[in-house]
């Protein structure tokens, strides 16, 4: 019997383990994790090949990952994105 068998065999309901669905962004201007990572390679100076070789990413992947960041961001360079990244203590 698992624990959480027994638990519900003493009557105790289960309680639902978060998901990343669940749980509330804490990263500004509603970037994901993922593009949290991104942006932080390319604030590091990565090129998108880099960024997809250390992420395990197709470089379209990577592509379409920095068109929402920059959309997100308002920003249209990988300058002004660093820059966001720095100000927000992403980088």
């Amino acid at each position: 019997m698992t624990p959480q068998q027994a638990l519900n065999a003493q009557g105790h309901k289960p309680t639902p383990t978060p998901t990343a669905a669940m749980a509330p962004s804490t990263y500004p201007a509603g970037l994901t994790a993922r593009e949290v990572e991104v942006l932080r390679l390319l604030a590091g100076g990565l090129t998108n090949q880099q960024v997809a070789d250390k992420l395990v990413l197709s470089p379209r992947t990577v592509h379409a990952h920095i068109s929402s960041i920059y959309s997100k961001l308002a920003v249209s360079s990988r300058s002004a994105a660093t820059r966001y990244a720095i100000e927000h203590h992403l980088a």
